[in-house]
């Protein structure tokens, strides 16, 4: 029982490293290194390699070992086009919607990313989760609500990369502030345009990012 939990653990662990770009397409899963990291045996870091592996996250070449797999642009630009619109509606859909105390909620998550220390982006990260679950929380709209959960590990990914961009997490900051002002005005249609254009953007930064760092390929 104790082994599976530890198991269960380093699988959330080690998918959550490589969603969040903090491990990069392309980068070696070295057993040691990991079992340190993540506080487990080198038996259960080769089980979870495997389950990653079987879900697409991982590659593992004979004689070579694992490494994360890497993503074409045009994936993720398809992926971001779709999780900016459903956020988007989303935003719109919720902002008639939110009450007093919801929009409360909002401006106390949002005062506290801007309190929160920049440098770190793990802990920014949370906060800027519980600004965006604001919106598809109160939509009203459960199959968009599946239709954004079923997409957000996706779109997700790479957050980590984007974040530590010097200066995004204050830009990040000044977006969400528009949108709050946009809520408090009552103006959906706003709303909607200004969480787009908030998604869009930082698509647009990782994608500059990829195609900076592998300007003859469309490949990361």
């Amino acid at each position: 029982m104790a082994n599976e939990l530890k198991r269960e653990q380093a699988y959330k662990g080690l998918k959550k490293q490589i969603y969040s770009g903090y491990l990069v397409p392309g980068a070696r899963l070295i057993e040691l290194d990991l079992a340190r990291d993540l506080k487990v045996s080198r038996t259960i870091v080769r089980e979870v390699i495997k389950q990653l592996a079987v879900e697409g996250l991982v590659e593992v070449a004979p004689y070579k070992g694992a490494t994360v797999v890497r993503t074409s642009v045009t994936d993720l630009e398809e992926i971001y086009t779709i999780q900016q619109d459903l956020e988007g509606l989303a935003a719109y859909l919720a902002a008639s919607r939110l009450s007093e105390k919801q929009t409360g909620d909002l401006e106390r998550i949002h005062r506290s990313s801007k309190e929160h220390p920049p440098q770190d982006v793990v802990g920014w990260q949370k906060w800027n989760t519980q600004f965006h679950r604001i919106f598809v929380d109160h939509c009203g709209n459960r199959r968009l609500v599946k239709l954004v959960e079923g997409h957000r590990d996706q779109f997700a990914r790479y957050w980590f990369l984007v974040l530590s961009i010097p200066g995004c997490i204050e830009k990040n900051i000044r977006e969400h502030e528009r949108i709050l002002d946009a809520v408090r005005a009552r103006k959906p249609t706003l709303v909607r345009h200004l969480m787009e254009k908030h998604v869009g953007d930082g698509a647009r930064q990782l994608l500059d990012i990829i195609r900076n760092a592998h300007p003859s390929s469309v490949v990361l």
